[in-house]
């Protein structure tokens, strides 16, 4: 008998079992992470890959909003999931959406810094005896264009995703971590569902059409309910295309029920909020709204401070902003 083989044969299987099993940690962005159910029907794709898992407490996200590559290594969060890695786990990094922003220093990063961090975060995941796993940004909604009769075309690179979308796709085949490419993904399976349906997997609500929301919504960016379970399935289908060992940590695909918030909000809470950094994803989330957004929003907080109901306050709001607007351009 050749022991040098039966040895070999034993560590191979060894490491397939434990890098196999183990939990699940995400580091990204807002198109990732945890909301609270006030911010229904708003979900990250990382929050919605609870309901794939056989044990959701084996997932635990670490994703924020606002994020960049290197803000999340900057203010420790990086440091902090590292901590509690254990040999065996599985790591999805998924950023871009803000290092793409030259206006914020602290989460900027050219092409090439951005290779290097990612290339710092496999390294530090090899070190623990775990396994890492790149994802793509999602495409922004603003890149999506209608053509004919609900026609589709979706452009990956909007809102300047194109270079750290390519970066990504680069540094898996440099360094050999599999790539999961939700941007590549998208681009050429949105197409299939037309115009209309890929723009309601995100944060384009129509006014009356959540409670939440009575005056509707636009962001192109933000994915809700049906966009987050849309990016986690595919997500877990790329996983197994690849044939990945956190494939063990997925429910079979018959076993997976995808339930819609309805219009009226989340009766019980049905995903779980481990790691919930959602509370510090709102004020970046105001952060890069319009002006005139932020100043109807304030206008609405001083009417509801005065005694007005939120409802009147909300058209008082609106018409007081038109009012005073008018009055600036004559």
């Amino acid at each position: 008998m050749n022991w040098d083989k039966v040895f070999v044969f034993s560590a191979i299987a060894a490491f397939a079992a434990v890098s196999a099993f183990g939990d699940i940690y995400l580091a990204g962005d807002s198109t990732m992470c945890n909301y609270r159910d006030s911010q229904y029907p708003q979900q990250g794709w990382g929050q919605a890959l609870s309901i794939f898992m056989k044990d959701a407490d084996k997932l635990h996200n670490r994703a924020i909003g606002g994020r960049s590559a290197r803000s999340f290594k900057a203010e420790g969060r990086w440091a902090s999931l590292i901590r509690d890695l254990q040999p065996g786990d599985w790591v999805i990094v998924a950023f871009g959406h803000n290092d793409a922003n030259k206006q914020k220093k602290d989460r900027y990063s050219s092409k090439e810094d951005y290779k290097e961090l990612m290339r710092g975060f496999a390294s530090d995941v090899k070190e623990k005896g775990a396994n890492i796993v790149f994802a793509t940004s999602i495409p922004h909604s603003g890149g999506f264009t209608s053509s004919g009769e609900d026609q589709l075309s979706v452009r990956g690179s909007a809102s300047g995703l194109g270079p750290y979308v390519a970066a990504t796709c680069e540094l898996g085949e440099e360094l050999g971590i599999p790539v999961l490419d939700l941007n590549r993904y998208a681009c050429e399976n949105l197409p299939k569902i037309g115009f209309a349906k890929a723009k309601k997997l995100y944060m384009r609500i129509e006014p009356g059409e959540y409670d939440s929301y009575p005056n509707g919504k636009s962001d192109g960016c933000h994915i809700r309910d049906t966009g987050a379970y849309y990016y986690a399935s595919a997500a877990v289908e790329m996983a197994r295309e690849k044939n990945l060992g956190i494939c063990e940590l997925f429910k079979a695909p018959e076993e997976v029920v995808f339930t819609p918030i309805p219009k009226e909000g989340p009766r019980a809470r049905v995903t779980p909020m481990k790691d919930d950094f959602s509370q510090e994803e709102i004020p970046y989330a105001n952060e890069g709204a319009e002006d005139w957004r932020k100043e109807i929003m304030n206008l609405r907080r001083e009417a509801q401070k005065n005694g007005m109901a939120k409802e009147e306050a909300q058209r008082w709001a609106a018409q007081e902003y038109r009012r005073r607007h008018k009055e600036n351009s004559k």
